[in-house]
């Protein structure tokens, strides 16, 4: 799989997307479809600075792309100021030009993240209104082609794996040339891109990214026998009423009610119909290219391209290393050892001097468009505390400095050598090893409450069938006679201090391997001792209440493995929302740092129990959680002030 991604997102600006979502909210389609198109790109910048990204955007009364180059457009920034003058009401003037290629199209360009693209597309709004949007051009099938064709101009004969993304809610009207598009789709499987559509206020939805494409296929024609919806004839969209259609809505004259709500319902009827023939010519699309159709009717946008393009920003791929596994004495193997879980933290800062250019004072970037930067060093220095304090600057000579552990009321000098000697000594003959002590009752040790992370996946080795036969029995026969095995393990690639655990036989759909858990040795476990419970002697409806509760917030099967951590959610927003909004240099270098609430309002922290999953758990309990306060009441007690003793109160 390629190490690299090209994603360009289509951005439909239909006057309808200005419609609130969901209904009766703040929110808009395209303020939602804009926020998921620039997470999506922030988050393909945290996972690499090589990913490239691009946007067009549909129906707008100004033609700026690579086949249609504007004069005076020189970067993001003036598309930026374009969609804000729009926003303060400037009046927009429609481009008409029959020689312009794919009109009322806008492409923010197809390369590496800039602040400067997020920011530009921060600011898109529609540009086009009720008395303008039927005689703009630049509808989702020349946005596609355009899409397309910077795609292949900027990535063909390179490695890079390709998408388009198209937010839309199809409710313009599209013109078809059927041949040209069938082009396209063949120009986008030959590049192994896929279309993925989130369609907004769509009912049906597919994914035939596991579909084999069949041969025989002809066109981009519909070809799915569980679609509902009637195929037309050929791809076209958005044909007028026929005439036998306007004679069945003739009314009697003079009915003038009748005439009007005849005339809704045709209005309704039509926009029905266009949105119902664009879905069936963005299913066949999708379909062509191996892509899916994600509907969003009434469900967050973002969440909903989630599913299809989850956020990977801060996952590691796991490293297999080659490692020695002795089953028994004199009977070893070779197999990988890949650690499963880490815990991550937030990154560290980076540190640098920035160049900037002596006559503009704008920050220098090199040709791949990465600032220039100088590393910059740390040195440290020890004076004695005394002397500092009355003002006698008196560094300590390095031949003077030592490590020292305090031991009781000494303290035993103990260099960086004497450590890595102790580390050396539980090197033995090999590196990495895995060594098999004895076994366990596998409820015995999962009862136990003492296994630890990180979890490593143990399996056979690359080039040899026996070792991967040889776990995989190994793991079988654990799994059917109910036995874990107690293991030894040295992780490190040149020895050191070994580790206990347990490996449990683990089954998957491609065969079966072992997984490794770490157990405490005797010096680990915290003693403590817990003080007697009260016993419960409550009624038997008490209990049937609790365990009613319990089952109304059961998690479907593997929701606990897609939590993630909201503060890395909050760091990764307040990075974006630095980026995008530039602070001024007045701020950014003052020594007490930035106010706090700007901070928090960057950030937009929200802790765990306020995601989603939790409120739809909440709501589908609640008659569960009423009973459940019915049968146990809560009742506020206060807490007496605690008066201060004194030494000799109580003399």
């Amino acid at each position: 799989m390629a190490g690299k991604e090209a994603v360009v997102f289509i951005l439909d600006t239909f006057p309808s997307m200005n419609s609130p979502y969901p209904k009766d909210s703040e929110s808009t389609r395209l303020s939602q479809a804009k926020r998921a198109v620039i997470n999506a790109i922030a988050d393909q910048s945290w996972r690499s600075k090589t990913h490239e990204c691009g946007c067009i955007v549909l129906k707008t009364g100004l033609t700026h792309h690579h086949m249609a180059v504007m004069d005076g457009i020189d970067d993001e920034n003036a598309l930026g100021y374009y969609f804000r003058k729009v926003a303060r009401g400037k009046k927009v003037h429609v481009d008409l030009d029959d020689e312009v290629h794919f009109p009322n199209l806008i492409e923010f360009d197809l390369n590496r993240i800039t602040p400067q693209t997020l920011r530009a597309i921060s600011h898109v709004c529609s540009t086009s209104d009720e008395s303008n949007a039927d005689v703009m051009q630049g509808d989702l099938c020349d946005g596609l082609i355009v899409a397309a064709d910077a795609l292949y101009q900027r990535t063909n004969g390179k490695k890079f794996k390709r998408k388009i993304v198209l937010f839309t809610d199809a409710e313009h009207k599209v013109s078809v040339d059927g041949s040209q598009l069938q082009a396209v789709l063949d120009g986008l499987n030959k590049m192994e891109c896929e279309v993925i559509v989130v369609g907004i206020g769509f009912d049906d939805e597919k994914d035939f990214s596991s579909i084999a494409k069949s041969s025989d296929d002809a066109g981009i024609k519909q070809e799915d026998d569980d679609d509902d919806l009637d195929q037309p004839d050929k791809i076209t969209s958005n044909d007028a009423p026929t005439a036998e259609e306007s004679d069945s809505n003739i009314k009697e004259e003079g009915d003038v009610d009748n005439e009007d709500m005849e005339d809704l319902k045709m209005e309704s009827d039509s926009k029905a119909r266009v949105k119902r023939e664009n879905q069936m010519l963005l299913m066949s699309i999708a379909k062509e290219t191996g892509g899916c159709v994600l509907a969003t009717n009434g469900a967050d946008i973002e969440d909903t391209l989630q599913r299809k393009m989850p956020s990977k920003a801060g996952r590691k791929n796991a490293q297999r290393y080659e490692t020695d596994f002795h089953i028994a004495p004199n009977l070893t193997v070779a197999v990988r050892l890949a650690k499963m879980t880490e815990q991550c933290n937030l990154p560290s800062l980076k540190k640098g001097a920035v160049q900037f250019d002596p006559e503009s004072g704008d920050a220098l970037r090199d040709g791949a468009g990465e600032l220039m930067t100088h590393d910059t060093g740390t040195l440290t220095r020890h004076f004695e505390a005394e002397q500092l304090e009355a003002g006698i600057e008196n560094e300590v000579p390095l031949d003077m400095r030592v490590d020292a552990y305090r031991y009781g009321c000494d303290l035993i000098p103990v260099g960086k050598m004497d450590l890595a000697g102790i580390n050396a000594a539980f090197a033995g003959d090999t590196n990495r090893s895995i060594e098999m002590i004895g076994y366990l009752g596998r409820d015995d040790v999962v009862d136990s409450g003492l296994l630890m992370g990180p979890a490593y996946c143990v399996v056979g080795g690359k080039e040899s069938n026996k070792s991967r036969s040889a776990v995989a029995a190994l793991a079988q026969a654990m799994d059917e006679m109910g036995k874990v095995g107690f293991c030894r393990l040295v992780k490190t690639k040149n020895g050191g201090a070994p580790i206990i655990g347990a490996l449990f036989p683990m089954p998957s759909d491609g065969g079966r391997y072992l997984q490794f858990l770490q157990l405490p040795f005797a010096d680990d476990v915290q003693h403590f001792q817990n003080r007697d419970m009260d016993p419960f002697t409550g009624s038997e409806e008490q209990v049937q209440t609790c365990e009613d509760l319990i089952d109304s917030l059961m998690l479907p099967d593997g929701d606990f493995e897609r939590v993630s951590n909201p503060t890395f959610k909050a760091y990764r927003q307040m990075i974006v929302d630095f980026a995008m909004n530039a602070v001024p240099k007045k701020e950014e270098l003052r020594e007490e740092g930035l106010p706090e609430e700007n901070i928090v309002l960057a950030a937009q922290p929200k802790p765990l129990c306020e995601f989603d999953a939790t409120k739809i758990l909440a709501k589908k309990a609640s008659g569960k959680i009423s009973a459940f306060l019915e049968e146990f009441p809560l009742q506020e007690t206060k807490e007496d002030e605690k008066k201060k003793k004194y030494w000799g109160d109580d003399v």
